[in-house]
């Protein structure tokens, strides 16, 4: 299966049954009474806790490579895409049969 997914917050992460669960969402448009962005839920990254850390490498490696760094005081800032196309190609997440 292969489908192409929009997130722009993990909204919720636990543990469960050695599996890690990030539960991943959007702005959907909407603001509370305070002007707060509200967020809805899209889909669930499950992913085993033994294979976490390495995820999480080849996550950090992979925004390492493609974005530059961003201010964190910055909001709102608009990044040129780089000039030349950037890939990472992470080792994937096998698990035996």
């Amino acid at each position: 299966m292969t489908n192409q997914v929009f997130v722009d917050d993990i909204l919720h992460a636990f543990e469960s049954d050695g599996n890690l669960h990030l539960v991943l969402g959007i702005v959907n448009g909407n603001v509370d009474e305070a002007g707060n962005d509200l967020r809805a839920s899209v889909t669930t990254l499950i992913i085993p806790n033994s294979r976490a850390s390495i995820f999480k490498n080849s996550l950090e490696k992979a925004v390492t490579i493609l974005l530059a760094p961003v201010d964190a005081t910055e909001t709102n800032e608009v990044l040129e895409p780089p000039k030349d196309k950037v890939e990472f190609l992470g080792q994937g997440i096998r698990l035996p049969k």
